[in-house]
């Protein structure tokens, strides 16, 4: 993906950045939540955009990841089976706040999220298997406590 795009509306459709951002062909203003849709399996690193917020891709691998957790950018480890988990890295000097919205068949919910604090990694687990895993609003801020909602 070249640079200055970013994701949105699952890891196949980009929107570019400056001053036609946000802009369909038609000139209507795009969605206001872009989204990175993860599946099991999958480790997706990415930087976070704040003008619209969305996700900045970096790399998108099957597998685990190995290694270090990157500088200034967030990693998903998405692993499925009969539980289902999410290793989020969060390698900003800033809290790091989202949306997510799990697929099971053909039925959608939203889920609870939690902060990531700077520099450290949760994991967010379900008791059942998980199709697909919708992420939306990424934020930075300077919340110094963990909060899930």
């Amino acid at each position: 993906m070249p640079a200055g795009e970013y994701i949105d509306e699952a890891h196949c459709h980009s929107r570019r950045s400056g001053p036609d951002r946000g802009r369909s062909a038609a000139g209507r203003r795009a969605g206001d939540a872009p989204t990175l849709t993860l599946t099991p399996g999958e480790t997706v690193t990415v930087r976070i955009a704040s003008d619209p917020a969305g996700f900045i891709l970096v790399s998108r691998e099957r597998g685990e990841a190995a290694g270090e957790r990157p500088a200034d950018a967030i990693r998903f480890i998405f692993t499925g089976g009969r539980q289902t988990m999410l290793q989020v890295e969060n390698g900003y000097p800033q809290s790091f706040n989202y949306r997510a919205r799990l697929t099971v068949g053909s039925r959608a919910a939203s889920t609870s999220t939690c902060t990531v604090l700077p520099r450290i990694m949760v994991l967010e687990s379900w008791p059942h298997p998980i199709d697909r895993l919708e992420l939306s609003a990424p934020r930075l801020s300077d919340d110094a406590e963990m909060a899930c909602r």
